[in-house]
């Protein structure tokens, strides 16, 4: 008796459930479409780029008047719903503090990594000692 009450609610009405205790818990998602994570010796770029496919992508690295920046671009349309996701960000990369031959990418679960390899940038001034005459 529950399964046909069940399988009749839905036929009737395939999108009914419990609204107030739906959660969809993704902070990628929601306000901030991206982070930054900064390691030792790499930065990680966290980007939500959820409904848009992997092959869809297109990274870029270039320089616009004397800055570096890294350019995300990308669009799929769902072939289902004809509804067309993108993204589309340009971050400002610090190249004196980043090897930018050293750059990879992977996506995972509608978000895409970025890790850019820092350099290794020791001070060239450690300690000096003036003699006061």
């Amino acid at each position: 008796m529950f399964e046909d009450n069940f399988f009749s609610l839905l036929l009737n009405d395939p999108f009914t459930w419990d609204k107030n205790s739906y959660k969809f818990n993704r902070p990628e998602k929601d306000m901030h479409p991206y982070s930054v994570v900064d390691n030792k010796n790499s930065i990680v770029i966290v980007h939500n780029i959820l409904g848009v496919d992997k092959k869809d992508l297109k990274l870029t690295i270039k320089n616009e008047n004397r800055k570096v920046y890294l350019s995300i671009e990308g669009k799929t349309k769902d072939l289902i719903t004809t509804k067309e996701y993108s993204v589309s960000s340009k971050f400002e990369l610090a190249a004196d503090q980043l090897d930018l031959t050293k750059v990879s990418s992977t996506t995972n679960n509608g978000l895409l990594y970025i890790t850019i390899v820092k350099k290794n940038v020791e001070p060239q001034l450690k300690t000096i000692n003036i003699e006061v005459k």
